[in-house]
């Protein structure tokens, strides 16, 4: 599960190439998150995967599939200044 959400500002913590050999996102960089919801694909089984503004990764020259989702554990929440911590 995950807390991220459409609409929320995320950062690329993990842009290295596995299966997918189209990322086209950099680690560090801020996205900001349009769709987040269960995907299932060939290699990697069922997960949870997101969408995001300004990117459609276009048709998978692979799997044929339309604008497929990066996982979202390459992603964490943008954390703003002076957020209280969560408590565990």
């Amino acid at each position: 599960m995950t807390n991220i959400k459409p609409g929320d500002d995320i950062v690329c913590v993990d842009d290295g190439i596995y299966a997918e050999q189209y990322l086209g996102i950099t680690a560090g960089t801020i996205y900001k998150a349009r769709w987040v919801g269960q995907v299932t694909s060939y290699l990697n089984g069922d997960y949870i995967g997101v969408r995001l503004e300004g990117i459609n990764r276009g048709v998978c020259p692979e799997f044929g599939d339309e604008d497929p989702p990066f996982n979202v554990r390459r992603f964490r929440p943008v954390v703003k200044p002076g957020t209280p911590a969560r408590k565990l």
